[in-house]
């Protein structure tokens, strides 16, 4: 695996959790809007209890979000020490605003008061570097 790789997992790990969070926002709309329908068979609970399904389901929802931000705290870390040993201050931005905050090159460009094609040579070198000290992955 590239350096590049490596770190685009972190961009696509926090997409992972938005696209959980956005499905969670679903099953309680869809909870707001539904009306329970009681079984008419004494002491079972209805063969079409929706509320109770959707509630299930924004549970399990909010355990396995909780699990993948857990995860993603852990490698934002670990990405934050392997940047923080490199030598080039300037290499470490481009990196960070690039993969972490998940900024585009001209913004990065444009707030390190750096040309767009300079930037993108920082962030070859960012790369090699964060690939020699990183090499484990």
């Amino acid at each position: 695996m590239t350096a590049k790789e490596y770190l685009l997992q972190y961009r696509r790990a926090e997409q992972e959790i938005d696209r959980l969070l956005e499905e969670k926002a679903r099953w309680e709309t869809l909870a707001e809007k539904v009306t329970p329908t009681p079984s008419k068979a004494p002491g079972r609970p209805g063969s079409n209890d929706r509320v109770g399904m959707a509630v299930a389901k924004i549970i399990d929802l909010e355990r396995e979000i909780d699990t993948k931000v857990d995860r993603l705290v852990d490698f934002r870390r670990e990405i934050e020490r392997a940047v923080s040993k490199m030598h080039g201050p300037k290499e470490r931005e481009v990196l960070l605003r690039r993969y972490i905050q998940g900024e585009r090159w001209e913004e990065i460009a444009e707030k390190m008061g750096l040309n767009l094609r300079w930037v993108h040579r920082v962030h070859g070198r960012a790369l090699f570097s964060f690939q020699a000290i990183e090499s484990h992955y």
